[in-house]
């Protein structure tokens, strides 16, 4: 993209689904997108938050100029495979960070902390999840052979337990 004095300009764009609202209790946004944009946002922002944060920190270490955000629903309720896309916005990601209240340095932080625990573990294999409903993730100690696409994957699955026991969960509660 090309900003007003024709200077290359990198943009990130991300595209944020409607859920049903019916279902949901959230805004329609065929309805609000035109007139209330920001309480379309704002309620995207209480239901995705980490995700809308993740893209922000993704555009700022990308150096993106701007980030667009497209508000994609489907075309008919009961049809997944058309979609349109009711509108966009766009902001500049250190000033969209301020609005949402990002700081970078926390992120660093919290980084760090993800780092220096994975340090102190033995070596091996892992995987960090986030927890879909608390402020938390987890890290489970998997087996070295997870997610290998191997055929002996098939021989692991009838005679191992695959069960992951949260090896360390971290807590957005605790101040770092």
């Amino acid at each position: 993209m090309h900003g007003p004095n024709g200077e290359l300009q990198f943009v990130t764009i991300k595209a944020l689904n409607e859920w049903d609202s019916k279902l949901s209790g959230g805004v329609e946004w065929r309805q609000k997108l035109d007139t209330q944009r920001g309480a379309v946002l704002a309620n995207e922002l209480r239901n995705n938050a980490c995700k809308l944060a993740k893209w922000t920190v993704q555009a700022l270490l990308a150096g993106s100029d701007q980030i667009k955000f497209g508000y994609v629903s489907r075309a008919h309720v009961r049809d997944s495979s058309k979609h349109v896309i009711l509108g966009t916005q766009q902001y500049k990601p250190n000033e969209f960070a301020t609005q949402i209240n990002l700081n970078m340095d926390n992120a660093w932080g919290i980084l760090r902390c993800i780092v220096d625990i994975c340090m102190k573990q033995k070596e091996g294999k892992y995987l960090i999840m986030k927890d879909p409903n608390k402020p938390m993730i987890r890290l489970y100690d998997i087996p070295d052979n997870t997610f290998e696409s191997d055929n002996e994957d098939a021989d692991d699955e009838e005679t191992g337990d695959n069960t992951f026991q949260p090896l360390y969960p971290y807590s957005s509660i605790k101040r770092i």
